[in-house]
């Protein structure tokens, strides 16, 4: 690639990546800080995170081994800094920052496949901004959750895949395999599929076009590269759960895990077919002409030069969802519409295949195993091909809206509709719940303030993290809490009294609750004190899904 197509680029991905920036930033200020609409599994990271710096015991283990690290540790540096700013943590907006510069990158990598292909500057903008603006992309771009980043990682990978079936260029693998799909494994285990899938498609490419001997090695080699590091990063994942917890896949084995959540939360399986059913309409709220998208792609490709890069997306995106479709239908995760979403950058990616190849971008290193290079010159093409695709893009948008308002397909989204349109007069049922949605949390911030004014000593009150997360980070004390990353909690749990501890934060124990450290070690504390603490106040929650709360004073040492 000369200069002189370098910097124009250069200055067009920075300016798409600032201004997506400041778009996520500013919703996720609008929500979160204005509206504190926050989403569970982001104060739950935040509080987690918040534990490494400032928690009785500040270690890096403390992020737990429930969720994958990375979404976690980007936000230690925005955390660092929640005395200056307590909204960080109050409100999770160090999340937000973590999730708007990962969906800002994303943008840039969607970009740069119209760009390493030579399409034209207006079309690949085009397509960026229809995927950017999506409302789901949006949504998950400004609200802390793990999807920017696994979104990010994910279009990375398939992006380099896809330059990697035109040039043969090593480099590639190194940046898929070696960088991009081992950190989305370490975003979300949904990227498990992927890493297989790419070794399957790498090895067979390179067995099939590195015809001299020895072609089994190379494609062995070439496997490794691509797919072993995220095989690392699944070992060194399992190995430090293990050494640490005694766990190695905490999320399936532990009691704050999502196989526990699943069974106390009385989620159960769903007919195979009608999980299957569920996840392609999931699929279709998403991204209703993904299907017709791929079908007019491969007529498009079949057969021409470079067809086999539609391969990449294909197998890459598709294993994600066919991941995602077969663990709800056999019961093992919940029905989110959030877990299909990598159906829209599948969208975008097809996209940028569906009109014709440009220029490509000269790669680093040519490999000897490359397709041959046409030397014909770009022909050009009917601007209506391209604005028919763009179009076909474009109708996901309000598809997407539609299907965000619905709370059987997508539970977590449709509260939105408090923030978006409160409509004070309205009394039905699912305006009630959309303003319990919009309040969750609310409850949790007043006992962080009321416990604050308390002035209490550090170590003074022992809370489990299953509900408690909220509390945590809203408390500009969080020394207070004893927690069960600290090392001494179940020493301070057994004998409360003796080791001074004032207070005991407890939640019923039904659902989630069964689970709580407080009712496993005292079952009848929430509802007498099980003898070691007097009930001093309830506090009814007005946020859905959460517990009401009792705070229970210890009581003194006998003798």
């Amino acid at each position: 690639m000369s200069a002189a197509r370098t910097r124009p680029d250069f200055r067009l991905k920075a300016a798409i990546f600032f201004a997506f920036l400041v778009v996520y930033l500013a919703v996720g200020y609008w929500l979160q800080i204005q509206h504190a609409f926050i989403m569970g599994d982001t104060l739950s990271r935040v509080a987690a995170t918040q534990s490494v710096l400032f928690s009785r015991d500040p270690h890096l283990a403390a992020l737990g081994f429930i969720f994958t690290p990375v979404a976690a540790m980007v936000q230690i540096p925005a955390i660092a800094f929640s005395a200056v700013w307590p909204h960080i943590t109050t409100y999770a907006y160090s999340g937000t920052i973590m999730s708007a510069a990962f969906m800002a990158g994303a943008a840039v990598q969607i970009l740069s496949m119209g760009i390493d292909r030579g399409l034209p500057r207006a079309y690949s903008v085009t397509i960026t901004l229809l995927f950017a603006l999506n409302p789901m992309i949006v949504f998950y771009g400004s609200n802390g959750m793990s999807e920017a980043p696994f979104i990010f990682f994910m279009a990375w990978a398939v992006r380099r895949l896809i330059m990697w079936m035109v040039d043969d260029d090593v480099h590639h693998l190194v940046a898929a395999g070696g960088i991009a799909m081992g950190l989305a494994y370490l975003t979300r285990y949904d990227a498990a599929a992927s890493i297989g899938a790419a070794g399957l498609l790498v090895g067979i490419t390179t067995y099939l076009r590195a015809k001299p001997p020895p072609r089994l090695r190379r494609a062995f080699l070439d496997l490794l590269i691509v797919s072993g590091p995220g095989f690392l990063a699944f070992l060194g994942w399992a190995a430090a759960g293990w050494l640490i917890t005694g766990e190695a896949f905490a999320q399936f084995t532990s009691q704050y895990g999502n196989t526990a959540i699943l069974e106390q939360s009385g989620q159960t399986a769903p007919n195979f077919a009608d999980g299957l059913r569920f996840a392609l309409i999931c699929v279709m709220l998403l991204a209703p002409t993904l299907i017709p998208l791929a079908l007019w792609v491969t007529m498009q490709r079949w057969g021409k030069p470079n067809w086999q890069v539609l391969i990449v997306p294909v197998a890459m995106f598709g294993a994600v969802l066919a991941f995602q479709a077969y663990s709800y239908a056999a019961g093992s995760t919940f029905p989110f519409l959030r877990f299909f979403i990598i159906a829209i950058p599948m969208t975008a990616c097809l996209a940028m295949l569906a009109v014709p190849d440009g220029v490509f971008v000269t790669p680093t290193r040519r490999g000897k195993y490359a397709p041959l290079v046409s030397a014909e010159a770009p022909r050009r093409h009917s601007a209506a091909r391209y604005v028919a695709v763009a179009a076909t893009v474009a109708i996901g948008i309000p598809v997407t809206v539609i299907g965000m308002a619905q709370p059987d397909y997508a539970p977590q989204e449709y509260g939105l509709g408090a923030v978006l349109s409160p409509d004070p007069d309205n009394v039905t049922e699912r305006k009630a719940t959309e303003h319990r949605i919009a309040r969750t949390f609310g409850t949790e911030r007043k006992i962080a303030e009321y416990l604050d004014t308390l002035d209490l000593p550090d170590s003074s009150v022992i809370t489990d993290t299953v509900y408690g997360f909220g509390i945590l980070a809203a408390s500009s004390r969080p020394r207070m809490f004893i927690i069960p990353s600290d090392p001494d909690f179940t020493e301070l749990l057994n004998d409360p009294s003796g080791n001074g501890i004032e207070y005991l934060l407890a939640v019923p124990p039904i659902g989630r609750g069964t689970s709580d450290a407080l009712n496993l070690r005292y079952p009848t504390l929430y509802d007498t004190g099980a003898e070691v603490a007097t009930l001093e106040l309830e506090i009814p929650n007005d946020g859905d899904g959460q517990p009401d709360w009792r705070l229970y004073r210890v009581n003194e040492p006998v003798g």
